[in-house]
């Protein structure tokens, strides 16, 4: 709701506010994250994390699979039965605990890396502002304020290169 908000502003801004600007540019920003360096290698590392995530989850629902095959099993006496059941229990709730964690570090390590790209860009685009005397850079990708920009308006492949240095 925010972002539309803002996209609206920066419109109206544009149409009416600031018509004196003559050298406006646009960043694909969603393209910068995803094709730089930068950007691969926090997916990558997203990736791995998320992995070994899934890899603990599978561990604990074989056991969890194992205590309820095992508790079916007429050979286990009430004592042990009850044994298996608070095993069962406890596993269950290291399970939750575990997709609470997993998501809680993946959305704060995604959170971190965004917060540190988006700062980088635009420092970057800062300065190619400054190189080529740029009035104005707006932001485009998959949430932005830009519905259509020439292509001589994009400097997103300059960014990335920048970025990639």
């Amino acid at each position: 709701m925010i972002k539309k908000f803002l996209a609206v502003l920066t419109l109206l801004f544009l149409a009416f506010g600031y018509s004196n600007a003559t050298n406006v540019a646009y960043v694909d920003m969603e393209t910068v994250m995803n094709q730089s360096a930068k950007g691969k290698k926090y997916k990558a590392e997203l990736d791995a994390k998320l992995k070994y995530y899934q890899n603990k989850a599978k561990e604990l629902q074989n056991k969890i699979a194992s205590l309820q095959s095992q508790l079916n099993s007429s050979a286990l006496n009430q004592k042990a039965k009850e044994d298996k059941m608070k095993e069962l229990r406890e596993t269950a709730r290291q399970l939750q605990n575990l997709e609470i964690q997993a998501n809680e570090e993946l959305a704060k390590m995604k959170a971190e890396a965004e917060k540190k790209m988006v700062s980088d860009i635009k420092a970057i685009a800062q300065k190619i502002a400054k190189d080529k005397n740029l009035d104005l850079i707006l932001y485009g990708g998959l949430i932005s304020g830009v519905l259509y920009a020439d292509k001589k308006l994009d400097i997103t492949d300059e960014v990335l290169k920048e970025y990639n240095k």
